[in-house]
């Protein structure tokens, strides 16, 4: 790759069958287990972006249901970021049943998830960007194996970001003629002395 490739024009080929019904998304914009599915069974994709908005909405009708369905005096310590004293309608059932201390309220649960992506995505890039360097420092010292691996890995964190599918690694293998029974001579014992 003799010059840079500029991936916010990519294109992908799928497509997505939640509320924004974008098309040509690349493969980042989907969960691996949606690809998954979507490859193994052709069932419809929904992109991050649409599956947040639906978590979202659940989130706020399950705590509108909670506060009609539950009006107790309970109060339990928030053992998330905000570390406030909140009534019981203020965890889901889930962290509630954890126990006092180790409950985290509605809004920090919400938070964490937020944070988690971001990182998430904030490490792809940061790998992008090594292995670009990578490939640079490889092309000042002209050795062209160094060049060469610094390449595929830079092309094959592309890949990923476009397919979704992460690179397998081949191993090196015995090499031919090696395996069991291959080769000239061995097997039924013919020409064995």
């Amino acid at each position: 790759m003799s010059t840079p490739v500029v991936t916010s024009k990519w294109a992908g080929t799928f497509a997505c069958s939640g509320m924004c019904q974008r098309k040509q998304l690349m493969g980042e914009e989907f969960s691996k287990k949606a690809l998954e599915r979507y490859r193994k069974d052709g069932k419809p994709l929904k992109c991050k972006q649409c599956v947040a908005a639906d978590e979202q909405t659940e989130r706020g009708n399950a705590a509108k249901r909670k506060v009609v369905d539950d009006n107790s005096d309970e109060t339990r310590r928030c053992a998330g970021k905000c570390e406030r004293v909140l009534p019981k309608a203020s965890f889901n059932r889930n962290q509630y049943s954890k126990g006092d201390g180790k409950s985290r309220c509605r809004d920090c649960v919400e938070q964490s998830v937020k944070d988690e992506s971001a990182n998430q995505a904030k490490s792809k890039e940061e790998n992008i960007s090594a292995a670009r360097k990578k490939v640079d420092d490889a092309k000042r010292s002209g050795n062209a194996q160094q060049i060469l691996a610094a390449e595929s890995e830079l092309a094959a964190l592309e890949a990923e970001k476009v397919t979704g599918l992460k690179p397998i690694k081949l191993s090196a293998g015995r090499g031919r003629a090696r395996g069991r029974g291959g080769g000239r001579g061995r097997g039924r014992g013919v020409g064995r002395s």
